[in-house]
């Protein structure tokens, strides 16, 4: 894809500089299933089986952060600039990227019903997505930060943040539910349809 015309040198660098943050954070999380391996005797099914909770945190941290990842880089893909207030987010939002390994790993390690985790572990993701709800509307509400008179619609970062608020209530307040509130986010696009159909409703 073509880099937007008129992005400066600085800019470039630093949204580079952010891409590799993603990627090391997202290689990061391997790493707690590679230390398993260590002075492991038994088969590779065994080791499987006795860590599935593991390779599921890890499994849904990666599309977790691939997919904030990517909306980050749709907000960002026609930005030719960036001023204080969209600088200041994104360096937020990477460094929700970078401690993400961290909850992941203690997840993976920890009872499902140990609520102090399982807040942590949403919570990040929670703050990721505000941060990228912030940035969506800093862009959005600058055109002279965009090159393209289309701006970024901050309702689906919105929506994922309320989401993830609402999960990290229900997990923290019903420690029964586990991690089980994250399976909400599959209603965002929901979410955001219903918004957009509310806007277009003619007041009475």
């Amino acid at each position: 894809m073509t880099e937007p015309g008129g992005r400066g040198r600085y800019v470039d660098r630093f949204l580079t500089f952010i891409d590799a943050i993603v990627a090391i954070a997202i290689t990061l999380l391997i790493l707690p299933l590679v230390d398993l391996t260590t002075d492991y005797t038994g088969s590779a099914v065994d080791l499987i089986r006795e860590h599935v909770p593991e390779l599921l945190a890890f499994g849904l941290s990666f599309v977790v952060i691939f997919r904030f990842w990517k909306a980050q880089h749709h907000i960002l893909r026609d930005v030719i600039d960036l001023d204080g207030p969209a600088t200041q987010t994104l360096t937020c939002w990477a460094f929700t990227i970078v401690f993400l390994p961290f909850p992941t790993a203690l997840a993976s390690s920890s009872p499902p019903d140990e609520t102090s985790t399982r807040a942590l572990y949403v919570g990040t993701m929670a703050a990721s997505a505000g941060a990228l709800a912030v940035l969506s509307w800093a862009v959005a509400r600058n055109p002279a930060l965009r090159s393209g008179a289309q701006a970024p619609d901050p309702k689906q970062a919105f929506a994922t943040f309320s989401i993830l608020v609402v999960a990290l209530a229900l997990t923290t307040a019903i420690p029964a539910t586990g991690y089980y509130p994250l399976l909400l986010l599959f209603l965002t696009g929901r979410f955001v349809d219903v918004w957009h159909r509310f806007e277009r409703k003619p007041a009475s």
